[in-house]
């Protein structure tokens, strides 16, 4: 059985000089804020509910806040057109491996229907209380139980079995300098 996964991450030069300088590195809640400003809310909204769930499929280290995220494939690894790109070779009991569709949808605080039919009647219970998108109920103060309901959903993020490549993402609690074994500037 392969012990091993190899994935790639893009990092910015800061994260890269202190990976080399440091031998290690995590992500914490203040990069995040600094990273998107305004829009920090919504996506914290998504991270917090991914560790919270991800700490318990691979044991959260003290001193990490959020994950590092990474994919399978170089190309789907990039998220801009600088910085650098870092391929890795990670024991397989430090990945965390999720759908790519279903996070996307989380990021946009969507509901994660069973099926069809299941959004179908997500949709009429929204129209009903003349709501436009679950983001709104989210961010809201307000519709506690439709709230949860929507948090409820999004536990099928590691609950699939994803044989997609193209559908399969990684996350890590942090990045080890050991574990990188090409370094390409972009």
């Amino acid at each position: 059985m392969k012990k091993e996964i190899k994935l790639w991450t893009q990092q910015s030069e800061t994260v890269k000089n202190k990976l080399f300088e440091q031998g290690r590195t995590t992500v914490k809640k203040r990069y995040i804020k600094n990273k998107y400003g305004s829009q920090a809310k919504i996506f914290l909204t998504a991270y917090d509910f991914f560790v919270n769930k991800a700490k318990d499929i691979i044991e959260r280290p003290a001193d990490t806040e959020y994950p590092v995220w990474a994919a399978y494939d170089r190309q789907t690894a990039l998220s801009s057109n600088s910085g650098y790109l870092l391929k890795l070779l990670v024991p397989k009991n430090k990945v965390i491996i999720f759908d790519a569709n279903k996070w996307n949808d989380i990021l946009n605080l969507r509901y994660l229907p069973e099926n069809e039919e299941d959004e179908k009647k997500h949709q009429e219970k929204l129209a009903k209380y003349g709501i436009n998108t679950d983001m709104d109920i989210i961010l809201s103060p307000h519709y506690p139980k439709l709230k949860q309901e929507i948090k409820e959903s999004w536990q099928k993020l590691f609950t699939d079995d994803i044989s997609d490549i193209n559908k399969k993402r990684a996350a890590l609690w942090e990045l080890r300098l050991n574990w990188v074994k090409e370094v390409i500037e972009l």
